[in-house]
């Protein structure tokens, strides 16, 4: 089944798509450290339902929050994979031409941080949005991959719908990156919006890049109340997501941590 789809899939590709190094041998994702939210708190999001069969909208909250909308993503593949019963299954991720040009194409070493195996994805770029909806919808009927993650524009209502009732009849979560000026796609199981929030400094370097930091907000869910916003961070180390401490908080922690420093000094 795999081959054929394969076969399917270079029939509409023009240019062939890889990673920009191979993998780091000896670089395997670890096995997960911590759940989804890090922990049982009353207030985490229920990420899991982006791990249910069905179309899920990941949509950026503005044209440069597109790349923490695709790390967002990309973290709850990792997630969604390792927690899939096809243990070897692949990942499916289809990116038009428009989307390379303009965020870059899949670089291996950057995938490890989110404990992605790139052995494990399938890469697939096409011309045009259209090429792309049928390749996640042919990935979809196929029964052979464990999650897809499309990152195109879909304009047409009708494909959105057609792609949502794959998933469901597939039995796979497919995670759609969308344009942020869209409006809401129909046949969508979820909608996430997904901002840039301001990241803790890191622990061993002030000046260092802390850890990636996603605002979310929850506007479509089956039952539950849309509206509510929760800031998240990855944690590169144990690979999963966790509530980030409020605002105040993490100026203190870094308060502390110059006092203890300037001591030292």
């Amino acid at each position: 089944m795999i081959e054929r789809l394969r076969t399917e899939i270079r029939a509409i590709e023009r240019v062939p798509v890889t990673f920009g190094h191979p993998p780091v041998p000896g670089t395997a994702p670890r096995p997960p450290a911590c759940s989804s939210t890090g922990g049982e708190q009353a207030e985490a999001p229920p990420l899991h339902t982006l791990t249910e069969a069905g179309l899920h909208e990941l949509k950026p909250a503005s044209h440069g929050d597109t790349p923490a909308a695709l790390g967002f993503a990309l973290g709850m593949l990792s997630l969604t994979l390792r927690g899939s019963a096809a243990e070897t299954a692949p990942l499916l991720w289809c990116l038009t031409e428009s989307a390379i040009q303009e965020w870059g194409a899949p670089y291996a070493p950057g995938l490890l941080g989110f404990g992605l195996d790139p052995e494990r994805l399938l890469i697939v770029k096409t011309q045009r949005p259209k090429e792309a909806a049928w390749v996640l919808e042919e990935g979809l009927k196929s029964g052979a991959l464990a999650a897809l993650l499309g990152q195109t524009e879909i304009k047409q209502p009708v494909m959105a719908r057609r792609l949502g009732l794959a998933a469901k009849s597939g039995g796979l979560p497919c995670l759609l990156l969308s344009d942020h000026g869209q409006g809401g796609l129909p046949g969508t199981l979820t909608r996430w919006r997904i901002e840039t929030a301001a990241s803790r400094e890191a622990k061993l370097d002030a000046k260092a890049p802390g850890l990636c930091t996603f605002h979310l907000t929850l506007e479509r869910a089956p039952s539950l109340p849309p509206g509510r916003s929760w800031t998240m961070e990855w944690d590169d180390e144990a690979y999963g997501f966790r509530l980030a401490p409020p605002l105040a908080d993490r100026e203190a922690e870094a308060g502390a941590a110059q006092r203890s420093s300037a001591g030292a000094s």
